[in-house]
């Protein structure tokens, strides 16, 4: 059962709808999430001497969240990461989509999802609890075809857990990919670059090459063995390295498809650790891909507590689908058909690594 749930008034946006912050604590864990775009808020990990520590990135205010580019913490979708050309074709009908960054559509584009108010309620499931929020959007929206209509869950347990599950149903064929946008500082505090990091994925997607898929072997993208994701050889080696965005492939992944249905199984996919607070992150999902971001476009922004968030502050772990699919024929297939249901997860569990 709950340990504490309270739903708070967290303000007024612009077409004068109400937004609310839901705060569910348990006994190691608590979270902050909110009805505008889903978006988790603040997630508070207890340690062994009774301290908490906030590990996202985010924002004080709504209108922080209403003004800010950077999709912290939000839910993403109705497809994840980018469309090249801002457009695809389906059925032999061309399908067009917003152009929000230069020759794409990036993360589905106008309105974005995490800009919107949804539907929320509290979930209570054995020894978890958290909010379940659903919405319905009409074909068309965005560009996409068919009427979607998706729920959202996040719950957290007592071994400090996160977990995400996003579902959708379709009425007629439509490409999906739906993703949560938090960044992560396992410190609560100062940039990332001293983590180490130990990727369950040994390959890469690249959509500038003729191969699209590549074997990180001999790359830079190569995080099969845990290590440090910074370097200063890098730096010297590239002067303009600012930090990674790339898509990996799960090497564990065994759907039908490129979209993970119902009943698709877990599997690890990376984790993170930081050596100054000794806390470790594990991630497992039952999607195809997942997006590394280091924060390399994060300047001057800001965050909570009087922050100002800069680069390489938080490290991003986006469960998905390969970028450009709905272009990509030699890829596997990320449209949802009428019947199916898609239901993607993700887990992220919290622990401190040197006690492992």
């Amino acid at each position: 059962m709950f340990r504490r749930f309270r739903k708070v008034l967290f303000g007024t946006v612009h077409n004068g709808q109400k937004a609310h912050l839901f705060i569910i604590k348990r006994k190691e864990i608590s979270f902050c999430v909110t009805d505008f775009g889903c978006t988790i808020t603040s997630l508070k990990i207890r340690d062994e001497k009774d301290s908490w520590t906030d590990v996202v990135l985010g924002m004080e205010t709504l209108a922080g969240y209403a003004s800010n580019w950077g999709s912290f913490g939000a839910v993403i979708g109705r497809y994840s990461n980018r469309i090249n050309g801002a457009s695809f074709e389906l059925k032999g009908k061309k399908i067009s989509l917003s152009e929000n960054i230069e020759g794409a559509c990036l993360h589905g584009g106008f309105p974005a999802w995490g800009n919107i108010i949804w539907n929320a309620k509290k979930v209570c499931k054995k020894n978890a609890c958290g909010v379940c929020f659903w919405k319905e959007f009409k074909d068309g929206e965005q560009g996409f075809p068919g009427n979607l209509k998706v729920q959202v869950e996040y719950l957290i347990d007592d071994n400090k857990q996160l977990s995400m599950v996003f579902r959708a149903t379709t009425d007629e064929e439509t490409p999906i990919s739906i993703t949560n946008h938090s960044y992560f500082n396992l410190r609560g505090k100062d940039n990332v670059k001293d983590y180490e990091l130990q990727l369950f994925a040994d390959r890469y997607i690249d959509l500038e090459s003729s191969e699209k898929i590549k074997s990180v072997a001999g790359t830079d993208f190569d995080f099969t063995k845990k290590k440090r994701w910074w370097s200063e050889s890098m730096l010297q080696a590239n002067p303009d390295f600012k930090g990674y965005d790339i898509c990996y492939a799960a090497t564990g992944y065994c759907g039908s498809k490129g979209i993970p249905l119902e009943g698709t199984p877990m599997v690890k996919i990376a984790e993170i650790s930081d050596p100054i607070s000794g806390r470790g992150m594990s991630v497992s999902s039952n999607q195809e891909g997942f997006q590394l971001y280091t924060g390399n476009y994060v300047r001057f922004t800001p965050g909570k507590e009087g922050r100002w968030y800069q680069q390489n502050e938080g490290i991003c772990i986006e469960t998905q689908s390969f970028p450009d699919s709905p272009n990509q024929e030699n890829f596997p297939s990320v449209v949802l058909q009428p019947g199916e249901q898609y239901e993607a997860r993700t887990v992220y569990a919290f622990y401190n690594y040197m006690k492992k």
